[in-house]
């Protein structure tokens, strides 16, 4: 490269010829040579999990030869021009029967690309490759001075497309996952120079330790002194007994109050163990931050704080740098889930595993030999619902991992992964013994109930809850009862922000406690991750899951009777706009319990009729409707296109696409955040242009999300501003009252929102 750097320029005596990284300060240099070495050996390492070490190991010796151009160097050297680096490894190894690793290479810096067209100028993964067949990127032949490529052994399973879509699935998956390792450890190097030291993240202990930690706190459990606690302690019984079968795919079918959180960590850790070969690591995802606050905690408690990674956008990590601060070493841990238990929601799980952008993708190889653990099983948004069997199946079969569908409410996915091959193992030696055994309330329906005589019966009762399908409804219950008494009544809906609606439920339980007067009218957000235990619940007819989960409100305890522990399910006589899916749950649940339609004291089999309320539900979704944005087809595609150097097969998968379609929250609402003392310098902040990652999760608990209506309306009066691009902040804070949260009263998509 003699002649390339400009004069003047002050390097450090033994510079490299070929530069990849410069620090700081200036004082070092990484030569692209040191790089791509310790890329490929760290990228290697992570896919031996899962047999593939040979093609990350050629993803990442590939990945960084654009730098052995000129072009680059003056850019790293003198601050020239930007120029594409990533193209030429892509296109290298599509000479080499390795077209798949192609895309790994191409989107190590920008995401996985889609596969395109042979006529794509730019952009897409063939237009990428047509570029350098054109000679259209910097000439980096110089590579072949310092790095060698050659086709990588084949992996432990197939990656070349099958004649059939379960093997195209599996090879656009795998390229996924090779991708992880292949960015995971480019980051992990690149920031190891830069900070001229290895990162120090979590010290955890083993799965072994943490097994043993929690058999010893169990043991508190027994003998057990009460019949709640015998039919805990039979449980967690059948959770041991079970641990030590084969890995694959479990069901825990246990009703609220039954011990099933400490449960799941028992199977979870023990079946870690008792493989012939250790799984790593416990993933648990969980729909609601409230839950996963609430077990994270618990975990803590018992397994240690540095053995726990709780992932959300709320969680504060802090602000501190110092390694030897848990928060810094949990915040870098949260990158790509290096820690012994993870705790994390679905949207986080779900939503990377079909991810395109290198952020949301660095902690997939991180999956590999996990045990997942999916509370709340129910809660998988049925349209993508066979998206979510499908990426579960394939972590079964091809990367090491059992995953245990957990839930009072069991969602029949048994023929789902029965067409991938797997049998659905039950965890629980008898769950019908069990819901019965546990069962404390009777379900009765009211027909159809107007509000006025709702708001009439919530009056007499001493304590109960009321949980209406839309925010309008609970607003106009609530209005009605606090036009009589506002004594010890509450209203509970997402107008709220986080933390105030936590102040209210402490409040709600400690009048419960009390055994004083506590009304509360709320929408389905009280429906898990909320203790709350009334003697007589109110539910508007939704599905059948929703009806057990509202059951699970009531009478929690065993403490009553259960005659006279009441769930009324009523249908609202006045009209409510609510969700077409809310609609249509509710019309299957109707269809396998006609005596919803009408008022009767006789008791309703609810649990009974979950599987057919499910199977029937599926069946009205239809196929289509199960994966709504298409997601298993589109990436099970069996048309290779051929390289446009030599004719070897490149699958043309819409990585890009597909990673931004799969939201498992759609977007159309806004963020609106309410100010208050606590959270003014963030505000300021933002304001200024200088938020912090704390002052983001700060104010993600101070903030309510309104649809697009409701934010016009609040601006044409002057009560909101900008904060961001995508985020406002409420200057009216009239608008917020205490009782009620924000107070909007408008006609419109707002009964969207729980």
């Amino acid at each position: 490269m003699e002649g390339s750097r400009e004069e003047g320029a002050h390097f450090p005596d033994a510079a490299p010829e070929y530069v990849a990284h410069i620090s700081e300060d200036g004082e070092r240099v990484e030569s692209v040579e040191t790089h791509l070495r310790q890329v490929a050996q760290l990228a290697s390492t992570f896919a031996d999990d899962f047999g593939a070490a040979s093609w990350a190991y050629a993803a990442g010796i590939a990945h960084d030869i654009g730098k052995f151009s000129l072009a680059f160097q003056r850019r790293i050297l003198h601050d020239g021009p930007k120029v594409d680096h990533s193209t030429a490894g892509a296109a290298e190894l599509s000479k080499y029967a390795a077209g798949m690793l192609s895309y790994c290479v191409a989107g190590h810096h920008g995401g996985l690309p889609n596969g395109g067209t042979i006529l794509d100028d730019g952009g897409t993964l063939l237009g990428r490759l047509n570029a350098a067949e054109r000679n259209a990127i910097p000439d980096y032949s110089s590579y072949r001075n310092e790095i060698t490529l050659s086709c990588p052994d084949a992996p432990r399973f197939s990656v070349i497309p099958s004649d059939n879509e379960s093997g195209a699935f599996s090879t656009s998956f795998m390229t996924r996952m090779v991708f992880s390792c292949l960015v995971d450890a480019d980051f992990l190097c690149t920031e190891a120079f830069m900070n001229n030291a290895g990162r120090q993240g979590v010290e955890g202990d083993s799965l072994e330790v943490l097994r043993d930690r929690i058999e010893k706190h169990l043991q508190s459990f027994y003998p057990p002194r009460t019949w709640v606690n015998e039919i805990r302690c039979s449980l967690l019984d059948d959770c041991l007994t079970a641990s030590s079968q084969q890995p694959g795919v479990f069901s825990l079918t246990a009703p609220t109050g039954s011990g099933k959180t400490w449960g799941l960590l028992r199977f979870a850790l023990n079946h870690a163990c008792s493989q012939s070969k250790p799984m790593r690591r416990v993933i648990c995802a969980i729909p609601y931050t409230s839950i996963i606050e609430q077990n994270a905690q618990e975990y803590r408690t018992v397994l240690g704080a540095e053995n726990v990674l709780e992932h959300h956008s709320s969680f504060d990590y802090g602000e501190s740098d110092d390694p030897k601060d848990l928060g810094y070493r949990l915040r870098l841990a949260a990158e790509n889930w290096d820690a012994p238990v993870v705790v994390t929601t679905n949207v986080q799980l779900f939503e990377s595993l079909y991810a395109s952008k290198t952020s949301r993708c660095r902690k997939l190889h991180n999956i590999a030999n996990s045990v997942i653990l999916l509370d709340e099983a129910q809660m998988i948004p049925v349209k993508y619902l066979k998206p979510c069997v499908k990426a579960l199946s394939e972590l079964v079969n091809n990367y090491g991992c059992s995953v245990v569908l957990c839930t009072a409410t069991q969602p029949c996915l048994d023929g789902f992964f029965a067409e991938e091959g797997h049998e659905v193992r039950e965890i629980a030696a008898n769950p019908a013994a069990l819901a019965t055994a546990l069962s404390r309330v009777r379900y009765q329906s009211d027909g159809a109930v107007a509000d006025d005589a709702l708001a009439q019966s919530l009056l007499g009762q001493h304590q109960a809850l009321c949980i209406v399908n839309s925010r309008k409804q609970a607003r106009a219950l609530y209005d009605k009862l606090a036009e009589q008494s506002k004594d010890g009544l509450f209203h509970l809906t997402t107008m709220m922000h986080p933390l105030h609606r936590q102040k209210k439920i402490a409040e709600i339980k400690a009048l419960l406690d009390a055994g004083q007067r506590c009304v509360v009218v709320a929408t389905c957000l009280v429906e898990a991750g909320v203790d709350f235990d009334f003697p007589v619940v109110y539910r508007a007819v939704s599905g059948v899951d929703s009806l057990v989960q509202a059951g699970g409100r009531c009478n929690r305890e065993g403490k009553r009777e259960k005659g006279a522990s009441i769930v009324h399910v009523f249908t609202p006589a006045d009209h409510y706009v609510v969700p077409a899916e809310v609609e249509q749950r509710a019309a299957v649940a109707q269809s396998v319990m006609p005596s919803l339609l009408s008022a009767s004291d006789s008791c309703l089999e609810v649990e009974d009729a979950v599987p057919a309320y499910f199977n029937r539900l599926y069946k009205a979704k239809g196929e289509r409707e199960l994966d709504a944005k298409n997601v298993v087809p589109r990436m099970s595609q069996l048309d290779p296109r051929r390289s446009p150097r030599d004719g070897s097969p490149i699958c043309v998968f819409p990585f890009s696409d597909v990673g931004s379609d799969f939201k498992l929250i759609e977007e159309g609402s806004f963020p609106l955040v309410i100010p208050c003392e606590e959270n003014e310098g963030a505000i300021e902040r933002a304001r200024s242009g200088l938020l912090t990652r704390g002052d983001q999760r700060l104010l993600s608990r101070y903030t309510v999300s309104i649809y697009l209506n409701d934010l016009k309306a609040l601006d044409g009066v002057g009560a909101i501003e900008p904060l961001s691009a995508s985020t406002y902040i409420l200057l009216d804070r009239q608008s917020y009252r205490d009782d009620v949260g924000l107070d909007i009263a408008r006609e419109g998509g707002d009964a969207l929102f729980c």
